[in-house]
């Protein structure tokens, strides 16, 4: 099983705390998007012939910019290069101010059957200090109507750790969102990202940066509510109502392969990754001359190694530690025996039989502790025979 993800490089308005690709001018929307189809013809070699997809995502940006005959043409493209399962499971990234009830009528019907809409917050004066393009009442409407259209499968995210969002007003926003007909939530810290506008006002003493403090804080109360409503807590950020996981975003912690098409996008083959030109022009001019779009790494086995560790220690599965020592000769239990003693004892991980999994207190530190069982060194002096 495999998954594609599909960059839409354009919003309406530039949310000064991120840093993903993306241009507001839309002039170049209609070459994007034919030169997307044209990319998705150009990899079906990625996968092998009988290789089943099982997700595809729509990424940005915002995908919610595209007409409904720029969303067709672009699953149809996909449709008919792979062989993609009946049931995939078919995410769409989208604004709340987007959504009305006929958009929402022809997603559903050109195949969209999961959204993940962008709530970010309950608050308007928050809202306006991100330069988001929506108002609250908006996100609550558009989920209620989303799931009077008949979507099931609704998630929404939230960030926290925004200066001045005081802990009572978070808590209420974590039950406010859990109320609403979704059946998944993510969740993110603030962070401030280079080469943002955010950044730049931090370093000319306008705003004020994120606190960690306060978001560890945060963090404690979400995990609290999320407890309390018995939803499940299966990766850092992520959490979902009766086994309601993303299986896009699962395909990346658990390592399955997967295809990235548009600018920025990135790709995985289990030995490589690749990356898409971030550049809208550069991307253009690529596809139209017959090139290559993308630059590719060849991953050690030392890569590899790590990036097991790290994207399993984030995710309710945790690492096999016997299945490290068979793939990758690295038997972790005799190398940090101190060490992971110590999480334990400190209930941030736990042992699961022959699994290292963290808790959800260890899971607040999981890169921490990921980079702390990195090999960093000479990979044959710590492999065992």
């Amino acid at each position: 099983m495999a998954g594609i993800y599909i960059h839409i490089p354009f919003c309406k308005k530039a949310c000064f705390y991120c840093d993903f690709h993306f241009s507001v001018s839309f002039k170049s929307k209609a070459d994007i998007i034919a030169s997307i189809s044209l990319e998705t013809k150009r990899r079906r070699e990625f996968f092998e012939k009988e290789e089943i997809i099982e997700t595809i995502y729509f990424g940005g940006g915002t995908p919610s910019v595209l007409t409904m005959s720029e969303i067709d043409e672009i699953l149809g493209t996909v449709y008919e290069t792979f062989n993609v399962l009946p049931t995939a499971e078919v995410t769409f990234e989208c604004n709340p101010d987007d959504l009305s009830l006929e958009y929402l009528k022809m997603l559903k019907l050109v195949g969209i059957n999961r959204l993940s809409i962008g709530v970010q917050s309950f608050n308007e004066n928050h809202l306006a200090w991100m330069n988001r393009s929506h108002t609250a009442s908006q996100s609550v409407q558009c989920v209620n109507d989303a799931a009077y259209v008949g979507f099931k499968d609704i998630t929404i995210d939230l960030i926290y750790g925004v200066p001045e969002l005081e802990d009572g007003e978070w808590r209420d926003a974590v039950k406010q969102a859990l109320a609403l007909p979704i059946n998944h939530l993510s969740a993110y810290s603030l962070t401030m990202e280079e080469n943002t506008p955010y950044k730049k006002l931090v370093q000319q003493k306008k705003y004020s940066q994120p606190d960690e403090d306060q978001s560890s804080i945060h963090y404690a109360i979400l995990i609290e509510e999320i407890n309390a409503a018995e939803w499940e807590h299966y990766e850092v950020s992520n959490f979902c109502k009766d086994g309601n996981v993303s299986k896009h975003n699962t395909g990346y912690w658990q390592q399955k392969k997967y295809l990235g098409i548009g600018p920025s996008a990135h790709s995985f083959d289990l030995e490589n990754r690749s990356w898409n030109v971030s550049s809208n022009a550069q991307y253009l001019q690529r596809i139209a001359g017959n090139k290559k779009t993308f630059e590719t790494e060849e991953l050690t086995m030392q890569d590899r190694l790590n990036e097991t560790l790290l994207t399993g220690l984030r995710a309710k599965w945790g690492v096999n530690l016997v299945a490290l020592k068979e793939d990758y000769a690295y038997d972790i239990l005799t190398l940090y025996k101190e060490e992971i003693g110590y999480w334990r004892s400190t209930k941030w991980a736990e042992l699961d039989g022959d699994v290292l999994r963290l808790t959800d207190k260890g899971l607040l530190f999981a890169d921490y502790i990921a980079s702390e069982l990195f090999e960093d060194g000479d990979y044959s002096s710590h492999t065992s025979s």
